[in-house]
């Protein structure tokens, strides 16, 4: 088995990334493992420390360290995390440019012993299943319906950016889709059909129609959050296309990032830590497979429906989202897109008068 490389960006959260890096060392087949690190540069004083360490640490690793190889990109001005530029996607387009699949990872992930084994034994299986887009190590603190022995689910809600494998030519077709805004000028007949609700959580439905609705000159001012291959976009597409992602039934990955470090994530001290829904969720305590050897054995495809449900109660969502996401859905099915959007336009001006 060909091991697939790792990326990883980083920039100042030197006990996050050093979790990360070493959890990956211990991981089963690190030997065998190509890991890139891409070191952006701090674009503020505030990050100078925490960059300076990383980078101690970096050149320190190099030297001695269990992976095939380490190799290190520091960047010589700060890329930041958005746009076509951005320290992510250089680093996505540079394993895209010589690799056929690829993992992907922040700095924030801590992975279990198994979980080199777990992905590279997936994208090896379903490289040619034309229904699979991806494999993400990350589950879920759900209690999942499964059959006995089951380690894996091929499911249609699930598309967790947390130390996510991709195959390159099926990643090429989905960010085009994205990309383009074709997915989202899908938006009419996908709603006729019916299927995208059945398929998809309401957080992900709520997502779609809300971004359909956004003119496309709006999109291309900001392509690199409505238009990019995220895991909230990467969700959508699977419901609209009918696609699949390959997700453990146990967690390989572990974020610690919920501690107000990070930019996406909430700050897990707000919560009550019942852990009932996304909300309340501590996921740096969230328990991961310790196992070092794994075996696909998949999911009974019956239960599918009965985990998407699962999954949905876990993502609750106020009731007024609802309203406003089926509110947007009739307009769309009964005004057309066209309308929906130009409607939007005047909305958006009228708020920016007022906000300015």
């Amino acid at each position: 088995m060909t091991y697939a490389p790792i990326g990883i960006v980083t920039l100042n959260r030197f006990e996050h990334f050093k979790q990360c890096l070493e959890s990956i060392e211990q991981c089963t087949g690190a030997d065998k493992t190509e890991v890139y690190v891409a070191l952006d540069y701090p674009p503020s004083e505030k990050y100078v420390e925490g960059w300076e360490k990383i980078n101690l640490y970096l050149a320190e690793k190099k030297l001695n360290n269990k992976f095939k190889k380490l190799i290190v990109y520091r960047r010589d001005h700060n890329y930041g995390i958005k746009g076509a530029g951005s320290n992510v996607s250089v680093l996505h387009e540079k394993l895209r440019e010589e690799y056929n699949c690829y993992i992907f990872s922040e700095d924030d992930n801590v992975f279990s012993p198994n979980y080199l084994e777990y992905m590279n034994q997936c994208l090896e299986k379903y490289k040619d299943d034309p229904d699979v887009i991806a494999v993400t190590g990350y589950s879920y603190p759900i209690n999942w319906e499964s059959s006995k022995g089951a380690t894996v689910q091929k499911q249609n809600f699930n598309a967790s950016a947390w130390g996510c494998g991709w195959w390159t030519n099926k990643l090429n077709e989905v960010k085009r889709n994205i990309g383009t805004g074709d997915m989202y000028d899908r938006a009419p007949e996908v709603l006729k059909n019916g299927t995208f609700r059945k398929r998809s959580l309401f957080v992900t439905f709520y997502e779609y129609v809300c971004a359909s609705i956004i003119p496309i000159d709006f999109y291309k001012k900001v392509q690199s959050t409505r238009l990019g291959v995220t895991d909230y976009a990467t969700r959508q597409y699977l419901a609209v296309y009918d696609k699949y992602v390959i997700s453990p039934l146990v967690s390989k990955v572990r974020n610690i990032g919920f501690d107000g470090t990070g930019v996406y994530c909430q700050d897990a001290s707000e919560s009550d830590g019942s852990g009932t829904t996304a909300w309340n969720t501590d996921y740096s305590k969230q328990i991961i497979d310790e196992k070092s050897t794994f075996e696909i054995v998949e999911n009974d495809a019956s239960f599918l429906d009965e985990n998407r449900s699962r999954l949905d109660k876990f993502e609750w969502r106020p009731i007024k989202l609802h309203i406003i996401a089926n509110c947007i859905a009739f307009g769309i099915r009964v005004f057309g897109l066209s309308f929906m959007r130009k409607f939007t336009t005047i909305v958006f001006k009228v708020w920016h008068r007022r906000v300015n």
